[in-house]
């Protein structure tokens, strides 16, 4: 593990950097995860809560975790007390992307954003502002705008969001912590990525327990979009140590796995 610090706008800016141990620079680039923390919440708190690097050693892709200003991301519509621009925050992603890339040989076409919810809107964002830079994004208990979001190309899409989520509701609504509008149901981004992503009409739904997972595939360069819905859930990125029914599922591996960077 090493920190690193990137310039803003003349402002210095750090992150966490994880690479797999045993890295052999002569092998293939490796993927990069831009792992975004909660509001409030700090790089090292994530690196606990989701256990990426472990993930990281055993599948082989490396972890930049940035350091929000004031440790809370401007998404565009939330949270934005006392925050500038979103371009701000979309610039300093921008430049972890290409300082990891001076260090580290990573593969530029598989740069995926993961993020809870403060970070998962500020995924979103990066989605929606940098996507000749982003491939797959994983937001768990977050949203988005979607009257302003025009990617150039699909970008595959995980949502992971509770019913029983109190500070960014299901069911779209207030946000609890300063958005500057009401959130979309999530349904509602799920099916904009879907349109987005140019899937087939209608997506395909399971269910296990209280998990309900809707998943568009075949969509525009073989992207996909999927909302796994917890019965009950709450405002966390959700593990099995919690217990029901926050437990129910594994976000680190359902992104992971999702989006190919970890097998099933």
């Amino acid at each position: 593990m090493t920190r690193r610090s990137v310039d803003v706008d003349g402002t210095s800016r750090g992150y966490r950097l994880f690479t797999p141990p045993a890295v052999d620079d002569d092998e293939r680039p490796l993927p990069l995860v831009l792992a975004l923390h909660g509001a409030n919440n700090t790089p090292d708190s994530f690196v606990q809560t989701t256990r990426f690097d472990r993930a990281a050693s055993g599948g082989r892709f490396v972890v930049a975790y940035p350091e929000a200003e004031r440790l809370l991301w401007n998404g565009g519509f939330c949270c934005t007390s006392g925050r500038g621009a979103p371009g701000a925050d979309v610039r300093f992603l921008d430049r972890v992307i290409s300082d990891v890339a001076t260090v580290r040989r990573i593969d530029l076409s598989r740069v995926y954003a993961f993020g809870v919810s403060a970070g998962g809107i500020m995924a979103y964002r990066l989605a929606c502002d940098l996507p000749g830079r982003i491939t797959g994004v994983g937001a768990v208990a977050a949203s988005m705008q979607l009257d302003d979001c025009q990617p150039s190309r699909p970008i595959s899409v995980v949502a992971l969001h509770g019913t029983g989520d109190q500070l960014v509701p299901y069911e779209g609504g207030r946000i609890l912590g300063g958005a500057l509008r009401p959130a979309p149901p999530a349904m509602a981004v799920a099916e904009r990525w879907a349109s987005l992503d140019s899937c087939p009409a209608g997506g395909e739904v399971q269910v296990e327990g209280i998990v309900t997972t809707t998943t568009w595939s075949r969509c525009a360069d073989g992207t996909e979009v999927r909302l796994v819905t917890i019965e009950g859930g709450g405002h966390n990125w959700y593990a099995p140590d919690f217990g029901m029914p926050n437990g129910a599922i594994d976000a680190t591996a359902a992104v992971l796995v999702f989006l190919g960077l970890q097998r099933q």
